[in-house]
C-alpha cells in the first residue's frame, strides 16, 4: 500500500497542475494547493496557498510539513525577463526553500521542448538520450527557460528530483495544437507533416504518471510521458474534426515539403514564422516516442484508451 504523502502541487490551477491534485487526492494523498497570489494575498482555504513563487518568505511557509513538491508552475509565455522571473528564478526560489527545510523529494514537470529536434534525423526516435536544444535562441525564451528550469533541479545535489517531460498534453478543453496544422478556410484543415506520429499524453493520464513519479524511490531520473497509442497528426485532426467541427476536409502538406519549404527561406536568408529550421523541426519532423522509461522508474501504465480520450474532445 502507497503511504499518504503531504503533497505541494504548484500551478495548481493550471490544466496539468488541477488534474494532478484530482490525481493525487484519488490516491489518498494529502494536497496543499500553490496557486499565483489573490489581490488580497490571503489563502484562499487551508489547502490552498496563494502565493508568489518568487517570494522566498511566501514559499517557506507553503513547504512546512510537506514530504514531496510536484512542480507545475511555469510560465508558458512572455519575454525572456518573464520567463527568467517565472520559471528561473521562481524554480531557483522553491529549491532554496525546500533545502532550507529539508523537503528531499521534487517532481519537476518539464516539456519535450527542450530536446534538439533539429539534430535528429527524420524517422529517428526521441527518448530520454536525445540531445538538448543547444541553441535555443530561435524557437524563442520559454525553450531557454525550460532548459535552464532543469538544470536547477539537476544542480540541487540534496533534492531527490524527478524530472518529467510530458510530450503534448490534450484533453477536454484543450485539443488543439499548433504543432497540428491550420484551417483554410472554414472546411479545410492542413496537416503539416500529416503522417508523422504525434506525441500525444492525454493530461489524466500524464496526471497519474507524475503522481506516481511523486510516490516513487526510483531516486533522480528523466522520463519521457507519452500515450501508449500515438495517432498520426492527420489522423488525429480527422477525430478532432469529427468532435468539434464536422463536415472539415483534412489534407496533408508532407514532410519533405515542409522541410524543403525551410531549407529554401533559410538558404536565401529569411526565417518567416513557423519556417525558421530549428522552429519547423521542433513543430512538424517526423519521429517516434516511446514511454519505456515512465512505466520501468514509476510503475505507470496510461489508463485511459487513446479512443476515449479522443472522444473526450467533444
Amino acid at each position: 500500500m502507497t503511504p499518504r504523502l503531504r503533497m505541494l502541487v504548484t500551478g495548481a490551477a493550471g490544466f496539468i497542475g488541477s488534474a494532478v491534485v484530482r490525481a493525487a487526492m484519488a490516491r489518498g494523498h494529502q494536497v496543499r494547493r500553490m496557486v499565483r497570489r489573490t489581490a488580497s494575498g490571503a489563502p484562499v482555504s487551508d489547502a490552498t496557498v496563494a502565493a508568489d513563487l518568487g517570494d522566498a518568505n511566501a514559499v517557506g511557509p507553503a513547504l512546512e510539513g510537506v514530504d514531496v513538491v510536484v512542480h507545475c508552475a511555469a510560465s508558458l509565455t512572455g519575454g525572456p525577463e518573464a520567463q527568467a522571473r517565472d520559471t528561473i528564478a521562481a524554480t531557483e526560489t522553491l529549491v532554496g526553500g525546500m533545502q532550507a527545510l529539508a523537503v528531499a523529494r521534487l517532481v519537476l514537470v518539464s516539456s519535450f521542448a527542450v530536446y534538439d529536434f533539429r539534430g535528429l534525423p527524420a524517422g529517428s526516435r526521441l527518448d530520454e538520450s536525445s540531445p538538448l536544444e543547444r541553441d535555443p535562441g530561435p524557437r524563442g525564451p520559454y525553450v531557454a527557460a525550460k532548459l535552464a528550469q532543469e538544470r536547477v533541479v539537476q544542480k540541487a545535489a540534496s533534492i531527490d528530483w524527478r524530472i518529467v517531460r510530458p510530450g503534448l498534453v490534450f484533453g477536454p478543453g484543450r485539443g488543439w495544437f499548433y504543432h497540428l496544422g491550420m484551417p483554410l478556410g472554414s472546411r479545410v484543415w492542413l496537416a503539416l507533416a500529416g503522417s508523422a506520429e504525434l506525441p500525444l499524453v492525454d493530461v489524466d493520464n500524464c496526471a497519474a504518471a507524475i503522481v506516481a513519479a511523486a510516490e516513487s524511490d526510483t531516486g533522480q531520473v528523466i522520463a519521457n510521458l507519452v500515450d501508449d497509442a500515438r495517432p498520426t497528426r492527420a489522423a488525429y485532426m480527422s477525430a478532432l474534426a469529427s468532435a468539434t467541427a464536422p463536415g472539415v476536409r483534412v489534407v496533408d502538406v508532407p514532410w519533405s515539403v515542409l522541410a524543403a519549404a525551410g531549407a529554401l527561406a533559410h538558404g536565401v536568408g529569411l526565417t518567416p514564422g513557423m519556417l525558421h529550421p530549428a522552429r519547423l523541426a521542433a513543430r512538424c519532423k517526423p519521429l517516434t516516442y516511446d514511454n519505456a522509461v515512465a512505466k520501468a522508474a514509476f510503475g505507470w501504465q496510461p489508463a485511459l484508451p487513446m479512443a476515449y480520450a479522443l472522444r473526450r474532445l467533444s
